[in-house]
C-alpha cells in the first residue's frame, strides 16, 4: 500500500459501533475477492473472553485493512461490503425467524450497545458471540449466538423460562440471579449449526456506566428422553454505555370497556424501543381459590389475544391473518402482538399484553375483535361496537372448532338429567346441559364443555368412535350433550 494511503488511514479513529461491521465487510470482501483469510487472533489464557476493549489495535487494523479494500473495490463495484453487512444483520437479528418485532426493529434503527465479544466453550466446542445489549426501566434484551463444529446445537437452549438455564449479574464481589422476563426468541439455523437467541431478563439500566459481568450458566436441552443441562458458564464483562439505555413512558388511562360479558379497564400503556406494554385489569383477571390452592385462570381477553397466534419450528410465535385477536393500530397500520412475551408477571390482579412497538404514540387504538375500540391516549372514548349475550358468544365459539349447537328435546333433556344424576357426584363443577352437538353422533366425541369463567372448551374424546357410542349407550345418552361449566 502506498506509504501516504496508509499515514492517512492511521489517523482514522475507528468508533466502537463500526468495530464489527468493518470486521464483516473485511471477510465478506476477502471472500469477494478470493483474499486468503490469516489465522483467528486467541487471546492468552486464563481468559477465553475476547474484549472490544482488548482487541481495539486489531480491530482498527481490520478497519484499515477494510478501508484499504473498499478503495479498491470502489473502481470496480461497492455492492459486496454494504451487502455484506445488511445480509448479516437481515439473516440474524432483522428476520423473521426472531420472533419479537422489538428486536428485530431495535436491529434495524441501530440501537442498543455493540457488545462484539467472544468466549470460546473449549469443552462442549461451542463458539459465542455477544452482539448487542438493549435495556430500559422493564427489561433488559442481550442478543448472542453460538455456534460448533462438532457439537450438534439443535437441542441446546438458554432456557430461562423452563430451563434449568440462568443468567447471574456480578459486580464486584456480589452475585445474583436475574429474572426472566418473557419467553425469549431462539432461531436454530440447521445449515451452519448455529444458534441465534434474543435473551430477555430484567433491567440493568440502574447499572448505566458501571462494569459488570453477566454469567450465563448451564444449557437446557430437549430431546426425547426429555429435559437435561449441560453445565457450562458463559461469561461476558464490559461496562453498559448509554446506548444500550432506553427509556419508557407511561400513560396512566384507565378506561372501562366490556367484553363478552366481562368489565376490563385499560390501567396504562407503556411505550418503549422495545414493546408496546398495555397493561388491563378485570372482571376474570384474578386467581381462583380452590381446595386452598391458587390457581391462574385464563381470561376471555387473554384468550382472544392469544386466539390470533401461531408457532412453527422456522418462525417461532407469528400472527395468523385469518383469525381475529386484539390488536394495536397506529398511523392506520396494525401493530402485531409480540407472543414470545407471554406471561410477564404484573401485579396480582394485572393482564399484561405485549405489542411491537409504535412510530406515533398519539394515535395508538387497541382493537378488541370487533367487539370495541380503546384509544391509548388520555382524550378519546371508548367504543363499544358489540355487546354479546351468552347465546350468541357460546354458540361463536362452538363454531370456531367447528361445532353447531342444537337445542335438546323433552326426551333428552330428562336422558342428561338422570345421566347427571345417578354419574359424576365426586365432581366439584356445577354443570348445565345446554344442547348438543350437531352431525357428530358417528365420532370419537363423548361430551363437549365451555368454561363459564373463561370461555374455555374442552372436550372428552373415546378412543374409537364404537367406543364413544357404546359409553353413551351404557350411561343411557343418544346424543352427544354440551355443558356449561358454572363458576
Amino acid at each position: 500500500m502506498n506509504n501516504h494511503i496508509r499515514h492517512e488511514l492511521e489517523k482514522i479513529e475507528i468508533p466502537d459501533e463500526l468495530h464489527s461491521r468493518a470486521r464483516l465487510g473485511v471477510e465478506k470482501a476477502k471472500a469477494e475477492f478470493n483474499v486468503p483469510s490469516n489465522p483467528a487472533v486467541k487471546e492468552e489464557k486464563p481468559s477465553s473472553v475476547l474484549s472490544t476493549k482488548g482487541k481495539k489495535h486489531v480491530y482498527k487494523r481490520l478497519s484499515i485493512i477494510a478501508a484499504a479494500l473498499l478503495l479498491i473495490a470502489s473502481t470496480l463495484t461497492f455492492t459486496p461490503v454494504i451487502a455484506a453487512i445488511q445480509e448479516v444483520y437481515d439473516k440474524i437479528f432483522s428476520s423473521k425467524h426472531i420472533d419479537d418485532s422489538g428486536v428485530r426493529n431495535a436491529v434495524v434503527s441501530g440501537d442498543g450497545q455493540i457488545l462484539d465479544q467472544t468466549y470460546i466453550d473449549e469443552k462442549h466446542d461451542i463458539t459465542v458471540h455477544f452482539e448487542r445489549l438493549l435495556t430500559d426501566d422493564k427489561e433488559t434484551k442481550l442478543l448472542l449466538t453460538y455456534q460448533s463444529e462438532k457439537t450438534d446445537l439443535k437441542d441446546y437452549y438458554i432456557d430461562l423460562f423452563e430451563g434449568v438455564s440462568s443468567i447471574n449479574l456480578v459486580v464486584g464481589n456480589e452475585k445474583r440471579k436475574l429474572k426472566n422476563v418473557g419467553w425469549g426468541s431462539r432461531y436454530y439455523d440447521s445449515k451452519e449449526n448455529k444458534v441465534v437467541s434474543a435473551l430477555s431478563f430484567e433491567s440493568l439500566k440502574d447499572y448505566e456506566g458501571k462494569d459488570i459481568r453477566l454469567e450465563i450458566d448451564q444449557l437446557t436441552t430437549y430431546k426425547d428422553n426429555g429435559r437435561d443441562s449441560v453445565e457450562t458458564t458463559w461469561p461476558l464483562e464490559f461496562t453498559i454505555k448509554p446506548a444500550a439505555v432506553s427509556e419508557r413512558r407511561t400513560v396512566e388511562l384507565n378506561k372501562t370497556f366490556t367484553y363478552r360479558r366481562e368489565t376490563y379497564t385499560v390501567r396504562r400503556v407503556e411505550f418503549s424501543k422495545l414493546e408496546t406494554r398495555v397493561v388491563v385489569t378485570g372482571s376474570d383477571t384474578g386467581t381462583i381459590t380452590e381446595d386452598g390452592m391458587e390457581y391462574d385462570v385464563m381470561s376471555k381477553l387473554e384468550r382472544q389475544f392469544l386466539h390470533a397466534r401461531k408457532n412453527s419450528k422456522e418462525y417461532g410465535y407469528s400472527v395468523n391473518e385469518k383469525k381475529s385477536g386484539v390488536f394495536i393500530k397506529s398511523e392506520g397500520k396494525k401493530v402485531e402482538p409480540i407472543f414470545s412475551k407471554g406471561e410477564v408477571d404484573g401485579d396480582k390482579d394485572e393482564y399484561i399484553m405485549t405489542f411491537a412497538p409504535v412510530k406515533s404514540q398519539k394515535d395508538c387504538i387497541l382493537e378488541v375483535g370487533d367487539a370495541v375500540d380503546i384509544p391509548l391516549t388520555k382524550s378519546g372514548k371508548v367504543i363499544q361496537k358489540k355487546v354479546e349475550d351468552e347465546k350468541s358468544e357460546i354458540e361463536a365459539l362452538l363454531a370456531e372448532y367447528g361445532y353447531t349447537l342444537v337445542p335438546l328435546s323433552k326426551e333428552e333433556e330428562k336422558e342428561v338429567n338422570q345421566y347427571l344424576e345417578a354419574f359424576p357426584k365426586e365432581l366439584s363443577i356445577k354443570r348445565i346441559a345446554i344442547g348438543k352437538l350437531k352431525g357428530h353422533e358417528n365420532s370419537k366425541i363423548l361430551e363437549v364443555s365451555i368454561s363459564e369463567r373463561s370461555g374455555v372448551l374442552s372436550s372428552t374424546e373415546a378412543s374409537t368412535s364404537e367406543e364413544a357410542k357404546k359409553n353413551r349407550e351404557e350411561n343411557g345418552l343418544s346424543f352427544i350433550p354440551v355443558y356449561l361449566n358454572q363458576n
